[in-house]
């Protein structure tokens, strides 16, 4: 199972407006430049955070972007399932080999397991959790410098 690279930028946009929460809204240029991702893709992973519900954007004087509420109550689980649609599934060979293990197939229950204790740890780190641990760590990079 791997997520596609927009998960990780959704992620440190969120972690940008974590950072970044309680100033005025932070600009969609100001943002991708700080974590090196063309303007306009960006754009399109707010566009599907704001449509989750985890973002609010406005436009014109004094818009940008800002986390729709605070990032103790934003979950990894809702920034995978806005940017990919559901978490990663296991494919049984059942429906492309007719496998005689359908029915009861410790390969589906394994990967069935190993999906919810995925689910499990992303529903439970939050954006606050991981601008916390960063902060705590003193991990400076560069595109975690917000800019007023």
């Amino acid at each position: 199972m791997q997520f596609s690279v927009s998960i990780e930028y959704a992620i440190h946009g969120m972690i940008y407006l974590a950072r970044a929460a309680g100033e005025k809204a932070v600009l969609l240029a100001d943002i991708a430049a700080a974590i090196k991702v063309p303007k306009e893709y960006m754009r399109k992973i707010f566009q599907m955070l704001t449509r989750s519900g985890l973002i609010t954007g406005r436009r014109g004087a004094g818009g940008g972007y800002r986390l729709a509420r605070p990032a103790g109550e934003l979950t990894l689980r809702q920034v995978v399932e806005a940017v990919e649609g559901s978490l990663p599934l296991y494919g049984c060979l059942h429906m492309r080999r007719h496998c005689e293990l359908s029915l009861s197939c410790p390969v589906q229950k394994a990967f069935d397991a190993a999906r919810q204790k995925m689910a499990e740890a992303l529903q439970g780190t939050t954006i606050a959790d991981l601008t916390r641990e960063i902060a705590e760590n003193r991990r400076e990079h560069s595109w975690l410098k917000v800019t007023a």
